[in-house]
């Protein structure tokens, strides 16, 4: 028996293990066999009221209570009996899909933080009955199989989630980083003003003297302008720093070495602020794409000195900003961070709301096939194990599982529009705050919406086709699983709204 996520992994043993209880109560009091006794008597009463036409009452109801019997006993045996041992031995967690597409490596479910409560569990032992072993190992073989069929795709919008919620925790890098924009940026931007006089056209150097690692300025101005006070991690150098007092704490870099120093430098300090799991997860996944280190690591490092994100994460006290004013005073810094952040005010609030509801999807999915294995017994012995009873179940349990084809299909799809709406030279892939074309951000948050929560319930619904009317039901509950953990992430942008 597989599962698809952590928390189905334990999640399907303790649903086992509740079954088995309410499976025992009903054995050990009898009231499994009450329902088989109001059918037999109400095949009896039926029979009575046919006509002396039908002949003798008594050998007209034996047939009719043999086979209701026979019936509700096959029902009663094969998926209500617990016969097939479930432990977590016996469960594995599926990697095949990570496996296939060398994208990621998931962890072993005892090494995530459901730990505990996975040790608490692993000397339990549970039994399912053979019915539903057989409908579980059907409905994860074809949901694996239709996965499979979906080509390999790295999730860009979860990758963007990740980034988004990396910041710079050191505020002395921080404020560091605050001095190369005043000391380097700010006079670079402005000497560019001053021989441009708005007659560059080139959307690349327009987009690259945007930010503070401008590749433009490195190769220009950066050369000559120096840090106006002394840096400790680079040494005293009379050729350069001559005409500077020579305070004993340091020298004075110029522009380009105090960002691009490989062992002290701005960028690599930048860059240490990003978790190694991280980084090798984008690696992988830009691979994939086609995408080159170099492309993806300096819009990382973009997303991680813009001025929207040094605020936030040192609690709107830092970053005053950049982006064309060499007179930093206090109204102009003012004014700079409350347009950066105007701008991101919509994409902020949406954001962690999307996020919230992509890992809660899974978890309400978990959490109902849990409720189904322990409703089961009580469900069949309430309708007498009619067959028409198992039958709607067992499309229930299948249709739950194959959700996680249709989730696979969304990421699938979402990381395709992600590049094909962001893949320009002006345009990033990893626009992480949803500054570069407000537009685009709105259409696919809408789409994204639409494809994770609208596609599952056009399956659900569907299988009233068939003639199956569960898909309201549990349309319902996914739907109101996910929406605490959408408002929850809703109010959080909107806190961090405030907060800038």
């Amino acid at each position: 028996m597989t599962t698809n996520n952590y928390l189905e992994y334990f999640l399907t043993l303790l649903g086992w293990l509740v079954n088995n209880g309410l499976w025992d109560l009903l054995i050990g009091t009898g009231l499994f066999a009450l329902p088989l006794a109001f059918k037999v008597i109400g095949i009896w009463l039926k029979v009575r009221e046919e006509g002396a036409d039908e002949g003798n009452k008594g050998m007209l109801s034996l047939p009719r209570i043999e086979n209701a019997l026979y019936g509700a006993f096959f029902v009663m045996v094969a998926s209500c009996v617990p016969l097939v041992q479930v432990t977590l031995d016996t469960l594995k967690f599926d990697r095949s899909r990570a496996q296939t597409c060398g994208v990621w490596t998931p962890k072993a479910p005892g090494d995530t933080g459901y730990q505990g409560i996975i040790s608490s569990l692993g000397d339990k032992t549970a039994a399912a009955p053979i019915w539903w072993v057989v409908v579980h190992k059907l409905s994860k073989g074809v949901t694996q199989a239709a996965v499979a069929s979906i080509p390999c795709r790295p999730d860009l919008r979860q990758l963007r989630f990740e980034v988004q919620r990396t910041f710079i925790a050191n505020r002395a890098l921080a404020d560091e980083l605050q001095d190369f924009t005043n000391d380097c940026y700010s006079l670079a931007m402005y000497q560019w003003k001053q021989r441009d006089q708005g007659m560059t056209k080139d959307r690349k150097v327009l987009s690259d003297i945007s930010w503070i690692g401008s590749s433009t300025f490195m190769q220009g101005d950066y050369g000559t302008l120096q840090s106006r006070t002394p840096r400790a991690a680079f040494p005293w150098n009379n050729a350069r720093d001559s005409g500077r007092p020579d305070t004993g704490r340091g020298g004075y870099p110029t522009c380009r070495e105090w960002w691009n120093d490989s062992s002290v430098g701005l960028k690599k300090r930048v860059t240490e602020e990003v978790d190694e799991g991280l980084w090798l997860r984008l690696s992988a996944a830009m691979k994939l794409l086609g995408n080159s280190q170099a492309t993806y690591q300096e819009e990382i490092i973009k997303r991680l000195v813009s001025p929207a994100n040094l605020t936030i994460s040192q609690g709107g006290e830092v970053y005053r900003g950049y982006g064309g004013n060499a007179d930093m005073t206090t109204m102009n810094a003012i004014s700079r961070i409350g347009a950066t952040a105007g701008s991101a005010v919509a994409s902020l609030g949406a954001f962690p709301a999307f996020d919230a509801m992509r890992q809660a999807l899974p978890m309400v999915q978990s959490i109902l096939l849990m409720a189904v294995y322990i409703m089961l017994p009580m469900i069949l012995a309430f309708a007498a194990y009619e067959f028409s009873t198992l039958i709607t179940l067992t499309f229930v349990v299948f249709a739950l599982n194959f959700l996680t084809f249709w989730w696979e299909l969304a990421r699938w799809l979402d990381s395709w529009m992600i590049t094909a709406l962001y893949g320009s030279d002006t345009h990033s892939s990893l626009n992480m705050m949803g500054l570069q074309n407000t537009s685009d951000d709105i259409i696919m948050n809408l789409v994204m919406g639409t494809m994770f929560l609208v596609l599952p319930a056009v399956w659900l619904g569907a299988l009233s086709w068939a003639g199956v009317s569960i898909g309201q039901v549990i349309n319902a509950a996914i739907g109101k699983g996910v929406s605490t953990s959408q408002q929850a992430g809703q109010h959080a942008g909107g806190i961090t709204n405030k907060l800038k």
